[in-house]
């Protein structure tokens, strides 16, 4: 003790190994050396407790204890003697946490080296601390870490499985799906989901999911086991959960697995039954042989989530299946249907179009719904059909049809039939009108093409009627005798005939010129020379033409029968004739050639073929006619305007 302590009343300082005897952990001082020069009490039961005696260790170099420690504890004391000379040599301070097991315990230690210069030495104080309850604390807190990492990981794979089964719409891929995540989530070597026999999943009614541990067992084996838990499942109505035991111990389990090498040894059984929304069992969700201890309360938490997930998803798949083929068969019906179906609001706006409304309207569906009925009216019609849309709006008719025209696209006209039948809500208030248009411009066209026909055939009547009178008259002012006026008015009217037949077979009421000449001509094509020859282009010409015109023909036929190129062998006729534009209007022109007859010369008297020629054609088809009497052969030339639209008159 110094003078100023005892001046001061201090008690004397006690000696170093009473100091480090009263510290709690083990302490020992090494020298530079690292040889141990001081322990403390602790450190000498602490040497005691882990090598079975009493050495006090001084004098020992601690270093070399740790170089020499071989097995699972050597990496720890070389680090240890690596810190301690890291010390020696001028570190202030070194740490390392190591365990310390025994047979029946479980130790872990704090080994802290402190640099302490006395006296121009080093030396290196280590102390170990016990912290083994801190570090059983902290693996209970990571335990507990992890579990509530995997409790959330469970909970988000639970989230994005239900997600992606809601967006499902077959029970097949529900099931198949379930029983994949059930394996992964629970961490199970294989799971299997078997179904009840039921209209909407035909298909094999067992889905099975295993690791890639069972992938090496048959699959036949592995539907086969999931068949005795399943029908276990269902007689008992609850969740089943068993570990090994349990499971070896269940009897009519282990009757219902097969016996075989290929068989999957079993160790625990977790299945759960899936209960329809409106009760009923749907099938049983199973999870056998978990990959890590065995299925616990959580894993069967989970397992009862994912059975109900697919419950309400198969409720939903169905219904939403069954609304999806309502809906079609709906559809397909208002596409494929022979007529316009169409839905417009008060406005007269169009809500819905089907198929039938665009080919009938030649708008397209996006085209339509930017238009309102009203667009599509007639301006002629529009006023009826907008006076009872507007009472049907305001509740007036429930239901109205009308025919009317309407304007397609094209700008062309087309006759519709239009049914319209109003929905109103529960309060009597219009939401909206639901149309059906027919086409029935065709059935109009006919009807108004019947009116026409009427008045052709009186037109028609009396016409022939004139052209007979006409015949019979001209043909008896040129006539020598009652035998010549037979022969003349037989032929004549025989010509008349043969065009009216080529008029009625046709549609449109025209005659081919073509098959006009051939009826005239065809006698003479039996022969091998060439008796007459037909060139030009296909023309149809109307009744107002061709009756003429057909009678103009017989007159020239005739002539060249009698007279002309046909009287001979050798005689030939050509026609020729072509369609000229003139004026801004069309024309025919033909040309009658008769070549190798007899030497021809005018006639001393004109008589009713001459006439018809040259005067009764052109008056009648506003036509130009050249009659020409070459010696080479008679020739006539005709240029007549074509009649667009016949003007038919109302008797």
């Amino acid at each position: 003790m110094n003078r100023t302590s005892k001046q001061n009343g201090v008690v004397a300082i006690p000696p170093a190994e009473h100091v480090l005897d009263a510290l709690s952990g083990p302490v020992a001082v090494l020298d530079q050396f690292g040889t141990i020069i001081a322990v403390n009490q602790a450190w000498r039961d602490f040497g005691r407790a882990n090598s079975g005696n009493a050495a006090e260790h001084v004098g020992t170099n601690y270093l070399d204890i740790c170089h020499r420690t071989i097995g699972v504890e050597a990496a720890c004391a070389k680090a240890a003697a690596h810190g301690i000379q890291s010390v020696l040599a001028g570190h202030p301070a070194f740490s390392l946490e190591y365990p310390c097991h025994s047979p029946t315990r479980k130790q872990w230690f704090q080994l802290r080296a402190s640099r302490l210069d006395y006296d121009g030495h080093a030396y290196a104080v280590v102390a170990h601390n016990d912290i083994t309850n801190r570090i059983l604390l902290e693996h209970e807190r990571q335990a507990l870490l992890a579990r509530t990492h995997r409790h959330q990981e469970q909970l988000k794979a639970l989230a994005a499985v239900s997600t992606r089964v809601a967006a499902l719409d077959a029970p097949e891929a529900i099931f198949q799906e379930i029983t994949e995540q059930a394996r992964l989530i629970v961490g199970a070597d294989w799971a299997a989901t078997r179904t009840v026999p039921y209209a909407l999943w035909p298909s094999d009614p067992v889905i099975v999911s295993v690791s890639d541990s069972y992938r090496n067992h048959p699959m036949s084996h592995l539907v086969e086991s999931s068949a005795g838990i399943y029908s276990y499942g269902v007689q008992l109505g609850r969740t089943l959960r068993l570990n090994e035991t349990e499971f070896n111990a269940c009897q009519e389990l282990q009757d219902s697995f097969p016996v075989g090498a290929a068989s999957p040894a079993m160790s625990s059984v977790l299945a759960v039954p899936v209960t329809g929304p409106q009760g009923g069992t749907l099938g049983v969700l199973m999870l056998l042989d978990k990959q890590n201890g065995e299925f616990t309360v959580d894993d069967e938490a989970i397992l009862i989530q994912l059975a109900q997930i697919a419950s309400v998803s198969v409720e939903n798949a169905v219904q939403t299946r069954a609304e999806r083929e309502s809906r079609e068969r709906l559809w397909a019906t208002h596409e494929h249907a022979g007529v316009g179906i169409a839905e417009t609001n008060s406005s007269g706006q169009f809500l819905t179009v089907n198929r039938g409304l665009s080919a009938i309207t030649g708008y397209s569906r996006s085209e339509l719904l930017n238009l309102s009925i009203y667009d599509l009216i007639h301006p002629d019609d529009s006023g009826a059909e907008r006076a009872l849309y507007e009472r049907q709006v305001a509740g007036e008719l429930r239901t109205y049809s009308i025919e009317k025209r309407s304007i397609r696209k094209d700008g062309s006209g087309v006759w519709l039939n239009v049914s319209s039948t109003a929905v109103f809500n529960a309060q009597g208030k219009f939401q909206y009108s639901v149309r059906v248009i027919q086409d029935v411009d065709e059935r109009k066209r006919f009807e108004q093409r019947q009116a026409l026909l009427v008045r052709e055939l009186h037109h028609r009547v009396r016409n022939t009627l004139a052209v007979v009178q006409a015949l019979a008259g001209a043909t008896a002012r040129t006539a020598t005798s009652i035998r010549d006026f037979n022969r003349s008015f037989s032929s004549r009217i025989e010509a008349l005939a043969k065009t009216q037949t080529l008029l009625t077979e046709d549609y449109w009421q025209t005659a081919p010129l073509r098959e006009m000449l051939c009826c005239e001509l065809q006698p003479f094509s039996g022969s091998r020379d060439e008796r007459f020859r037909l060139e030009g282009p296909d023309v149809n010409l109307s009744a107002d033409l061709a009756v003429p015109l057909s009678m103009a023909f017989h007159e020239l036929t005739a002539n060249a029968a009698r007279y002309g190129a046909l009287s001979v062998r050798k005689g030939c006729v050509s026609v020729r004739w072509e369609l000229v534009t003139a004026e801004g209007k069309r024309e025919l022109h033909l040309e009658w050639v008769e070549q190798n007859g007899p030497r021809v010369e005018k006639p001393d008297h004109s008589g009713f073929g001459s006439a018809l020629l040259e005067r009764v054609l052109p008056s009648q088809c506003q036509a130009k006619a050249h009659l020409s009497f070459d010696p080479a052969g008679v020739r006539y030339e005709v240029h007549m305007p074509l009649i667009t639209h016949r003007f038919v008159p109302t008797y």
